[in-house]
């Protein structure tokens, strides 16, 4: 039976471990209430940043459909600076790229490609790039280049482009061998319901029909 010396007896002790340990416990719940809330900020940081990103992004677009290259260039920049880890920069360069490269403004698109390369966090978007990066420099007439770099950058999944990027750029240089051996292993390596099938096959056809007998 408890009595009323026993209550009093617990009543102490519970006070003498609440004067012992009452620091350590608020101390736990303002860590833990600045955990909750911390993580909570920091989400709300994340979701903002890409708000913001893709909002630029989109911006970007308008202004590159509309030709607007003293818009787009700014944006692009902006994002690059400020949202770096995020994929809507890489995105935006390679469309500078594009535009840039339709215009023959050769050096611009190469600057653009050269960041996607450099900063990409996707594996994809940076073989992309280098893939472009080469064209370009087959388009300037550095044959050699252009033939380094996409030889030194393939990788399997991307294995046919630049299977045929190479075939090209070795047609240009006037081997007319190698170049068939580069289409026809792109050719093999590419599904039959995909258009670019069609092209291979008459790079090929053309490389057998100028033959000399």
């Amino acid at each position: 039976m408890t009595t009323h010396y026993d209550d009093e007896a617990q009543v102490e002790q519970l006070r003498a471990w609440w004067k012992e340990n009452w620091l350590a416990l608020v101390a736990g719940l303002v860590i833990g209430l600045a955990a909750i809330f911390g993580w909570e900020g920091w989400q709300h940081h994340k979701e903002k940043r890409a708000a913001d990103a893709s909002q630029m992004y989109e911006e970007l677009k308008d202004a590159l459909s509309a030709n607007k290259t003293d818009v787009a260039k700014p944006l692009a920049d902006k994002l690059t600076a400020e949202f770096a880890d995020t994929p809507y920069a890489a995105d935006a360069e390679l469309r500078v790229a594009a535009q840039a490269e339709q215009a023959g403004n050769y050096e611009d698109a190469a600057k653009a490609l050269q960041w996607v390369r450099d900063h990409a966090k996707d594996k994809g978007l940076q073989q992309v790039a280098t893939l472009r990066s080469a064209r370009i420099l087959w388009q300037q007439g550095k044959l050699d280049d252009a033939l380094k770099l996409a030889e030194a950058n393939k990788s399997e999944a991307f294995a046919p482009l630049f299977d045929e990027l190479t075939g090209d750029i070795k047609l240009a240089k006037g081997d007319r061998k190698a170049a068939r051996s580069d289409y026809q292993k792109a050719y093999d390596a590419t599904p039959e319901d995909q258009p670019s099938r069609q092209l291979l096959q008459r790079k090929l056809d053309d490389l057998s029909e100028t033959e000399p007998s």
